[in-house]
């Protein structure tokens, strides 16, 4: 718990997505998962709000199934909660701050 913390307002219990628990679990994991400040990997600089992640490792970080996940992603997607790039080798670049940015 020594990472630092975020801030959620309460207008969120309000968000269309807030009673679909699988959906709203994995939001709030990636915010908790994306960069605070840019860093470098592997030659690639992932800015503030993003992260590389796979399906599988979502999975086992949050006990929701890949189907599950795959569904909740489209839908954060679908409202412009988060975009996603795909790469190579299983990997997926997540921005949660959607497609405006901050």
């Amino acid at each position: 718990m020594d990472n630092g913390w975020i801030k959620l307002h309460r207008k969120l219990e309000k968000w269309e997505w807030y009673q679909d628990s699988k959906t709203f679990h994995l939001f709030i994991h990636l915010i908790l998962q994306a960069n605070h400040q840019p860093k470098k990997w592997r030659g690639i600089m992932i800015e503030r709000g993003q992260f590389i992640t796979g399906l599988h490792s979502l999975k086992s970080q949050t006990g929701i199934s890949i189907q599950s996940t795959r569904t909740s992603l489209e839908r954060l997607k679908s409202t412009s909660e988060i975009t996603i790039t795909k790469h190579h080798k299983k990997r997926i670049y997540i921005n949660t701050q959607g497609e405006g940015g901050t």
